[in-house]
């Protein structure tokens, strides 16, 4: 009975850091000197980004944000004057926003098989808008935005929002996702997920998304696909290293 407790306890030792690990995948960012880097790839907003874990509690990099104008979807796609787009973005010029950043955990709650974050992110730099013919501006830009997360190995819960700022400029990222594990862990292998994402982007468009995903995690690697209710195809990846 004894060995058989000993090897118990050696084998949560060994499984309670590969849980971790899994489930710091999903935030963003990872333990002490990791980096987390990702891309997502969007009908109407863009992103990229790294950001290096100096502390366990803060990390610093930068992430590059597009939006694509109205105008680069061809004339068919252009609105009366205010008026948003269903299913592009209502700007008439294309925009951008490149950021330096950091990421500050304010508060982790560690509970029974499970943790919760809450995360503040803080950026400063410059936003840019053009069309097909000029930049029509440059100014300088700031972001700060607020996250919450609860999960374990087999559910989770995201709230996320973002405020991109600049002279006479405001654009919003707001979402909420919830996700469903559909096996046990497999660290040597592919653990997929279900999830659904609500998302709104006051500033930008005028709909509030619907997109359900299908999220594949493996080790170090987080890939997720899905298919918005504007009708089109988004997608990210995100590793950490």
């Amino acid at each position: 009975m004894k060995a058989a407790a000993a090897v118990a306890a050696l084998a949560c030792q060994a499984v309670l850091p590969l849980i971790a690990a899994n489930s710091s995948l999903a935030l963003p960012m990872s333990y002490e000197g990791s980096t987390t880097a990702g891309v997502e790839l969007d009908h109407i907003w863009s992103s990229a980004w790294f950001s290096h874990a100096v502390q366990r509690q803060l990390g610093v990099g930068i992430s590059a944000q597009l939006i694509p104008g109205s105008s680069d979807h061809g004339s068919s796609h252009q609105g009366h004057q205010g008026h948003q787009n269903h299913g592009n973005s209502g700007l008439n010029a294309t925009e951008s926003f490149l950021l330096l950043d950091s990421t500050h955990l304010l508060k982790r709650w560690n509970m029974n098989r499970a943790q919760s974050n809450l995360w503040l992110f803080a950026g400063v730099g410059t936003y840019q808008s053009w069309d097909k013919e000029r930049v029509n501006a440059t100014r300088i830009a700031a972001r700060p935005g607020l996250q919450f997360d609860i999960e374990n190995t087999r559910l989770r819960f995201e709230a996320k929002g973002q405020l991109f700022l600049a002279e006479g400029v405001e654009r919003s990222m707001l979402s909420a996702t919830t996700g469903v594990g559909l096996t046990p862990p497999r660290y040597q292998g592919v653990q997929p997920w279900l999830e659904l994402q609500v998302r709104a982007m006051p500033g930008v468009i005028d709909e509030v998304e619907i997109i359900p995903k299908l999220r594949l995690l493996h080790r170090k690697v987080v890939l997720d696909v899905g298919y918005s209710s504007l009708g089109a195809v988004t997608g990210g990846i995100t590793t950490t290293f």
